[in-house]
């Protein structure tokens, strides 16, 4: 066989398709691609992007609430006052068996009387045993149903809807000053402790008539307000 002969025989074995020669490797498949853009072989393909952040680069937090600013007008102190007056009308009721409790421990209490002269007391009334306990009993009494009451009215009621009975009377609603909504029962407690630095020459009283929001000393430690309106007119809804 000739050197041409040899030469186009390997030509031939090499070409694709020919007898007895293994097929080429099929491509690689192309890898996933970000923004829905397939890259062509040669070309650069976008680097991945990050997942959207939340409000101050925290993943999934839950966007920026606006702070609350009440859309009603802050009450008077007249209103104030007056609803207070009224929520001490309420407690008189304690005041029946109270009063009725000191007469009776006083009249069954023994009297006697002193001789300056000698110096001695003589026993004028051994007093009556029963008329002083019974009297003892109705103090107790009328102290658990002042206590009962004021529980009632200016912790429980008002720290749940924001108005006692004075306050309902009179139109206007205890809130918080950042929320919006009742401070609760266990706030209204302390608020009313707070209340002891109105107490002090009355000044916390009588601060409401000049202060921008109405607030006593109480209502600014507690961070409340008092609002005219009923619960449903200024508590907005969660």
């Amino acid at each position: 066989m000739s050197t041409d002969d040899e030469a186009t025989r390997r030509r031939a074995d090499l070409q694709p398709g020919a007898q007895g020669a293994a097929p080429p490797p099929p491509p690689a498949p192309p890898g996933p691609q970000q923004g829905g853009y397939a890259a062509s072989p040669g070309q650069y393909a976008a680097p991945p992007q990050p997942a959207p952040q939340g409000a101050y680069g925290s993943v999934g937090a839950p966007p920026y609430q606006q702070a609350y600013a009440p859309t009603a007008a802050y009450a008077s102190w007249f209103q104030r006052v007056g609803a207070s007056l009224i929520d001490g009308l309420v407690q008189l009721v304690r005041i029946v068996p109270y009063v009725v409790g000191i007469a009776l421990l006083v009249a069954g209490m023994p009297s006697s009387e002193y001789d300056s002269y000698s110096g001695t007391s003589t026993t004028v009334d051994d007093g009556n045993t029963g008329l002083a306990v019974t009297g003892g009993i109705l103090m107790v009494v009328g102290f658990l149903v002042m206590f009962g009451i004021n529980w009632w009215n200016r912790w429980l009621k008002m720290g749940r809807t924001g108005q006692s009975v004075g306050k309902k009377v009179m139109g206007i609603t205890l809130v918080e000053e950042r929320t919006g909504q009742p401070m609760g029962a266990l706030m209204a407690f302390v608020r009313d402790l707070a209340h002891f630095l109105d107490g002090i020459f009355y000044i916390g009283y009588l601060w409401p008539l000049w202060d921008p929001k109405r607030q006593t000393f109480a209502d600014k430690v507690c961070s409340t307000v008092v609002l005219e309106g009923n619960p449903s007119q200024v508590i907005p809804q969660r």
